[in-house]
């Protein structure tokens, strides 16, 4: 954690600008050293028999503790004269500048470079024109509290570096990864200020209450930020209207930056930050089928802003088949009933035409809801059956076959050619689908395959 750098500020009487500042702090301090030494020749000088010295019974600084680098110090005198003349004081420090050295009452403030743990004195001289007194005060400076946090582009996370940041008296410049810590404050309310040039300048009251407080710094600009437009459609354009779109931060998480596409598919965003950012789409329209709950699109964002298309994929149903209601779509060797495709041993049930799976497609799935009768409580097993997949060659691309225990049977079949071998991938391909019950029973001379439900499909 980086150490706030000093933010240079003195106020002597009146004077504020910089150079009569400096000007009239060496003009007082030189008159200040003359007068003590005028006071003390007259003292040497003039010292009268009876003359009472003055009494410096206390130095009270207000307040009573905590003294951070930079602190403003009251301090006053009590001083008594038994004799009653008037009095003149000077304060001087090695530690600090002292605003008004010549009252009784001032205020000393501390070096902002002062380390901590240290110690630093301030010494008083009264004189009463005959003799003179000097009382010395030490404290030790505090470490004080600390504040740090990040400088982001307003709504999100993603980092501003180069912003120079001021709290108090103090000020740092944020990282390359927006970070920034200052040290030394005091507990209260501060005035926390940031600033950078294409960048609208940040002011806030913060009060500072925790040895390592933490504050975000939202920045806005004009220059920096522009609107991202685009188009969220399907490759057939079919558009969806209220699917939500998201600027992510750079962890992932979701920015306060989004919009809403209308019923043509078009969105905007405002104030996306320049650069290579990340865009969450996701679907919260009930009754459609996306492929993911969310798709991430990445852009890269420039000082003219952009508008993209973006393409999402749907779920298409190629079969869809409850309780025979499509059976002029099979070849179909078996008998039916009540309604049910019921395979027999060694029969087959096929689609008569070839459909096509695009190369792009993902997350081919089968779904099936059957019934097989054929078991038995000797054996405990069922015959086997299949579903398999093949080309317009006739050849085999891959399927799932069952036996086992059990007679009602579902199942989810996936066809994903990342994870799968070569010979299984049907995505490019026209294809058929094909369900087949074989095997040898010893209970039941006719096992039969009852097919309640089938339907395939794709996401594209």
């Amino acid at each position: 954690m980086g150490q706030g750098k000093a933010v240079e500020e003195e106020e002597i009487n009146i004077f504020r600008l910089t150079g009569l500042y400096v000007l009239e702090s060496y003009i007082l301090k030189a008159r200040s050293v003359i007068w003590l030494i005028g006071m003390l020749w007259m003292a040497s000088c003039l010292k009268q028999p009876g003359n009472h010295v003055p009494e410096i019974e206390a130095l009270i600084m207000d307040p009573t503790g905590n003294y951070t680098p930079g602190s403003d110090i009251g301090i006053a005198a009590m001083v008594t004269d038994r004799d009653g003349d008037p009095l003149e004081y000077y304060w001087e420090s090695d530690g600090g500048l002292i605003h008004d050295p010549l009252q009784a009452t001032t205020v000393w403030e501390l070096y902002t470079k002062a380390e901590p743990y240290s110690y630093e004195s301030i010494t008083l001289t009264v004189s009463d024109g005959f003799e003179s007194v000097s009382r010395t005060r030490t404290i030790q400076v505090s470490e004080g509290l600390m504040m740090s946090g990040h400088t982001y582009f307003e709504g999100t996370t993603i980092p501003v570096p180069g912003v120079e940041v001021t709290i108090g008296k103090f000020s740092t410049v944020s990282d390359e990864s927006g970070h920034y810590a200052v040290q030394y404050l005091k507990e209260g309310n501060t005035l926390v200020k940031a600033s950078k040039a294409g960048f609208e300048t940040y002011e806030s009251v913060v009060y500072v209450d925790n040895p390592k407080s933490t504050y975000h710094i939202p920045l806005s600009s004009s220059t920096e930020t522009h609107l991202l437009t685009g188009l969220i459609k399907t490759v057939d354009d079919i558009t969806y209207g209220g699917l939500k779109v998201v600027l992510l931060n750079p962890d992932g998480s979701e920015s306060e930056l989004r919009g809403v596409t209308a019923e043509n598919g078009t969105f905007q965003i405002a104030t996306v930050p320049d650069g290579r950012r990340d865009i969450l789409i996701r679907n919260s329209t009930p009754g459609t089928h996306f492929l993911n709950d969310s798709v991430i699109f990445q852009i890269d964002q420039d000082d003219s802003g952009i508008s993209i298309d973006a393409r999402i994929k749907i779920k298409r149903t190629l079969i869809s088949d409850f309780y025979m209601s499509q059976i002029d779509q099979w070849e179909f060797d078996g008998v039916s009933s009540d309604g049910f495709y019921q395979i027999g041993r060694g029969q087959m049930m096929s689609l008569k035409e070839f459909i096509s799976i695009p190369e792009d497609a993902e997350d081919v799935m089968l779904y099936l809801n059957s019934f097989v009768i054929g078991g038995c409580d000797m054996v405990g097993r069922l015959p086997s059956h299949r579903v398999w997949i093949s080309n317009e060659d006739s050849e085999y691309l891959g399927g799932i076959s069952w036996g086992g225990e059990g007679n009602n049977f579902s199942a989810n079949l996936s066809w994903y050619p990342a994870e799968t071998p070569t010979y299984l991938n049907i995505y490019g391909k026209f294809i058929k689908l094909h369900l087949e019950l074989f095997g040898e029973n010893t209970c039941v001379p006719n096992p039969l395959w009852r097919i309640y439900q089938i339907e395939f499909s794709y996401y594209f």
